[in-house]
């Protein structure tokens, strides 16, 4: 059992060779049918709004506005909203937390110590004078008081003043220690004149300036009374005694304040009305501004997406009015071929997406810093792949009017507030584009071409961008690798897209006809062995089209293509055409004129069968359907008229006709008139270039009489210089030859005798 009996295309009808979807009528119906191009159109209309909202909402995003960078464009608000100004409230809060004091404790154990040093010290003082009363020598003890006692030169007056004060000396130095004394090293950490909440052991706080060592030693001193040197004996004894003072940092305690602090300061909270301007181009972004764009973006109205995308759908739907307006002003033919719009529609929503995706990968970059200047952003922008793919795909004009709707929408989405002169930039790059890669010829030029001219163009058209940042040279190197790998990349995906519009529309490109013209086509390889002399018509008529096409700037890769298999349904019954049988007008002789006629006329539906067969591009399909365009067969018409005795049926002139309708284009007109003309060269006896040139005018006369160049785009200008290119090559495929004479037995040399000019066909 075959898989393929349940595919609808394979699947039979109980009619043999019959499917039950017939793949042919279902592509003529829509090739017929307006119905692919209104749903390219509502497609292309979509994707343009919904490429612009997702590109507002990308624009504000939080993650896209770095704090520290320059604004790449002016913002206005689009409602009036309040907003939390974190900035500056992070500011007054942290001026709150460095006003709050910090928290010391006094230390149970230090203040002991120095209590105990000063004890040591008095007494030491008075252990010394009682030696020396005694005249005995004084050991001090192993303390610090002891030693400084020890150490002191005029220490009488001290102890004497220290006996007579020594209640108010306990009580100012129980109160120093009370209050704290701060260390010689904690100076450091703190500014001149800071407040400090200092602890006591019973948690009792004291809000002051806590007195340094000296300080201390210095209030001890006016206790005592002391003046002069033996004062500052005194203090730098009692210095040294209070040097690491009774105070030790509460780092936990400390930042509970600074928290409490913060906390008690009121959020600052700004407004902001609608049509402000929030932000400047160029503007350093601070982090108010991404709390505006934030604020902003909750304030929004309910709803205001539905408008939002109503607004983008009226802008995206005038800009699409306008260029279909100019397209069908210009190129109206274009809306009579649902593949070839079809085809329109799908590179230009394939450039825009893409434009959006290189968006999204400069907003990565933005973000991470790798990126750091907004205007980077127009050397990543991929617009040479939609005019490259484009003018390949269907010519300049296609391309022209497809660049300005892309470079319209693309400016919208990346830079709102310079969209115009973004357009205008972008689009002098797709019709430069179009012009510059028109008349590739192979994959390998199409590249190249793509590559250095994306590259160039983009450096050219941006070059104020360069020359404004001159200075400095990351930035330039940056854009120049931006700029090589955007050329790059739209090269290679805009041959990958060639290969695929190729491959799923059978869609035609200079290169690929090109491809086709190699005689070692199978079909052309079958019609050489089958139908010789078809073969060589062929290729006569492909040269007398191709050299036709160059003279009037046509597309000379689909003259010559189209001409090298117009004539491949003869391949079905080659034996019935002169050029391949010498005996086929005795052959017709035997036959009724209709079905003589029917055999004509069936090359062309054969020919169409074997292109698609063989998967032949539409133009070649084109080409042969349109050669002889609704032409009168005269001969078996006019036969047929002799027959007719009057009791058989009338002879209808449409029995007579070709199936096809005349052909629409430079080139199919080229093709058509080319194989008239080349055929009837033949019949000439003995051509001359006179003849040849009354033949030629004959048959152009006679295909504009005959209506078959109704639907021709050539002028009369470009018609009279296809015939003077059809008369030259006829005369150089017919030029008289030399005959030289045969050589004599003595070896001498002959001169030659001019032959009479004969044609090609009779010395063959």
């Amino acid at each position: 059992m075959s898989w393929k009996r349940f595919i609808p295309f394979w699947r039979r009808n109980g009619v043999p060779e019959k499917s039950l979807i017939d793949r042919e009528y279902v592509e003529e119906s829509l090739n017929n049918s307006p119905i692919p191009i209104m749903l390219i159109i509502v497609l292309l209309w979509v994707v343009s709004a919904v490429l612009l909202i997702l590109s507002e909402n990308s624009q504000r995003d939080l993650t896209v506005w770095v704090d520290g960078q320059k604004a790449p464009f002016s913002v206005w608000a689009r409602t009036g909203f309040s907003y939390h100004d974190t900035s500056a409230t992070e500011k007054l809060r942290n001026e709150a937390a460095k006003k709050e004091p910090v928290v010391y404790r006094i230390d149970r154990n230090e203040l002991n110590r120095i209590k105990l040093e000063f004890t040591n010290f008095f007494s030491s003082l008075q252990l010394r004078e009682n030696a020396e009363n005694e005249k005995k020598l004084f050991h001090p003890e192993n303390n610090t008081g002891s030693k400084l006692a020890a150490g002191m030169i005029e220490y009488r007056p001290i102890l004497k003043q220290i006996k007579n004060n020594s209640n108010a000396l306990d009580q100012q130095l129980t109160m120093l220690l009370r209050h704290g004394v701060i260390g010689q090293d904690q100076l450091k950490n703190l500014s001149a004149g800071q407040k400090l909440r200092i602890v006591s052991p019973d948690e009792r706080s004291y809000y002051l300036q806590p007195p340094a060592p000296r300080q201390g030693a210095e209030k001890l001193a006016e206790v005592l009374k002391l003046s002069g040197n033996i004062k500052e004996e005194f203090i730098r004894c009692a210095a040294l005694i209070l040097e690491r003072g009774d105070l030790i940092f509460d780092r936990q305690a400390s930042a509970d304040a600074a928290n409490a602090a913060r906390n008690e300061v009121k959020p600052v909270i700004k407004k902001q009305a609608r049509g402000n301007l929030l932000i400047e181009r160029h503007q350093l972004i601070t982090r108010e501004h991404v709390d505006m764009f934030q604020a902003e973006i909750a304030a929004l109205p309910h709803g205001y997406g539905i408008v939002l995308l109503g607004n983008r759908l009226a802008l995206s739907f005038l800009l699409l009015l306008t260029m279909l307006f100019f397209l069908y002003r210009t190129y109206p033919k274009i809306f009579n071929d649902p593949q070839r719009f079809s085809i329109a529609g799908m590179a230009t929503i394939m450039a825009l997406v893409a434009n959006y995706g290189a968006l999204q990968l400069f907003f990565y970059f933005f973000r991470h810093g790798i990126m750091p200047d907004y205007e980077l952003m127009l050397f990543m922008v991929p617009i040479p792949f939609g005019a490259a793919l484009l003018s390949i795909l269907l010519g300049n004009r296609t391309a022209l009017f497809s660049g300005f709707l892309i470079a319209a929408i693309s400016s919208l989405m990346i830079l709102p507030d310079r969209s115009f002169e973004l357009a205008l930039r972008w689009f002098a790059i797709a019709a430069l584009m179009t012009m510059l890669i028109r008349n590739v010829t192979n994959y390998r030029s199409f590249f190249m071409r793509v590559f250095l001219c994306g590259a160039l163009l983009t450096i050219v058209v941006n070059s104020d961008i360069l020359y404004a940042v001159h200075h400095d040279m990351r930035l330039i190197k940056l854009a120049l690798l931006a700029t090589a790998g955007n050329a790059f990349i739209c090269a290679m995906t805009a041959l990958l897209a060639v290969f695929g519009f190729e491959l799923v529309f059978n869609a035609d490109t200079s290169m690929s006809l090109l491809v086709l013209c190699d005689h070692t086509h199978p079909l052309l390889d079958k019609l050489k062995r089958e139908a010789p002399g078809t073969m060589f018509h062929s290729m006569t008529v492909a040269t007398l089209a191709e050299d036709a096409a160059l003279a009037i700037n046509a597309n000379a890769a689909r003259a010559k293509a189209g001409a090298l298999f117009h004539d491949i349904g003869k391949l079905s019954m080659p034996q019935y055409f002169i050029e391949n049988n010498v005996d086929s007008p005795q052959i017709y002789r035997s036959m009724p004129p209709q079905r003589s006629c029917g055999i004509i006329r069936g090359h062309v539906k054969e020919g169409l069968l074997l292109a698609r067969e063989y998967h032949l591009c539409g133009f070649v399909r084109k080409a042969i359907a349109t050669h002889h365009g609704d032409d009168l067969i005269s001969f078996f018409y006019q036969r047929a008229l002799e027959e007719n005795d009057g009791e058989n049926p009338a002879v209808l002139e449409a029995q007579f006709r070709y199936d096809g309708e005349p052909p629409d284009g430079k080139e199919l007109t080229i093709i058509s008139l080319a194989d008239a003309c080349e055929a009837a060269s033949r019949s000439l006896n003995k051509p001359s270039p006179a003849k040849l040139e009354a033949l030629v005018e004959n048959i152009f006369l006679g295909r504009l009489r005959g209506g078959q160049l109704r639907n021709s785009e050539l002028t009369l200008e470009e018609l009279n210089t296809v015939r003077e290119c059809f008369v030259a090559d006829l005369i150089s495929f017919n030029h008289g030859r030399i005959a030289y004479q045969k050589e004599s037995h003595d070896d001498t040399i002959t001169l030659p005798l001019e032959e009479s000019q004969t044609s090609g066909t009779e010395k063959k």
